[in-house]
């Protein structure tokens, strides 16, 4: 969130750090520094220090982890819902901004020209990457066992028998496109409230990133939900 014309700051606080446990007392949190990102978005991240524990930590802005280049989720860093600005409205309102996220490699899968393995830009090894990451997040990559990817279907809050059509269509798709089209095909399905939870959860059980905390700023800073990974204990 803006805090002036120069630099941004976090859009909440936290009560307290990630090594608190429930029955703590709220932490003693100051901010170290704010740096600058090296990869991703141009938006500097917060480095807080808890003085009760000892310990510093990183607030990342809502929708993004560490090192990742794009936002997992459309939302802003007030975590409102972003609207794609093209498209036709369905029901009197446009779909969820995805094409401005990591799973924007889907839908440029279907638009753009298809790019040789043997060409050597950067991009050229990204994209499979990309649509690779996001048939895991939403639980149609073949690799993902049964039990992840039931996991994640109650995560996403999506039917699993969806999801398991959608995965035997993704694992017999030929080409970028045909990926892309039933990635784009489960995020349609997916809808519009709590994109960013239910994104986040389903991403820590498959194994894409650990456990991560988000601080909800309507309860403004008093609470954290934990959305466990891999492996982790659950709370």
């Amino acid at each position: 969130m803006p805090r002036s014309t120069a630099e941004l700051g976090p859009a909440v606080m936290p009560r307290c750090c990630v090594h608190a446990v429930i029955e703590d007392e709220a932490c003693v949190l100051v901010v170290h520094h704010v740096r600058a990102r090296k990869t991703g978005p141009r938006i500097p991240v917060t480095v807080l220090q808890c003085r009760t524990h000892g310990r510093a930590f990183t607030l990342y802005p809502l929708g993004h982890l560490p090192y990742g280049r794009l936002a997992i989720a459309p939302v802003g860093l007030d975590g409102e819902l972003l609207r794609a600005t093209e498209g036709e409205p369905v029901g009197g309102k446009r779909p969820p901004a995805w094409s401005t996220t990591l799973f924007g490699s889907a839908f440029a899968a279907i638009h753009a020209p298809t790019i040789k393995l043997t060409d050597p830009r950067w991009w050229a090894t990204e994209a499979p990457e990309r649509l690779a990451q996001g048939a895991a997040i939403l639980g149609v990559h073949p690799e993902l066992s049964v039990q992840a990817a039931d996991a994640i279907a109650f995560r996403l809050g999506i039917p699993r028998l969806v999801l398991r059509q959608a995965a035997g269509a993704y694992e017999h798709a030929r080409g970028r496109a045909a990926r892309g089209r039933v990635l784009v095909g489960v995020l349609g399905e997916l809808g519009d409230a709590y994109l960013l939870d239910r994104v986040l959860a389903a991403g820590a059980c498959a194994g894409c990133w650990g456990t991560v905390t988000r601080w909800d700023a309507a309860s403004r800073g008093a609470r954290g939900r934990v959305f466990p990974g891999r492996g982790a204990a659950a709370g």
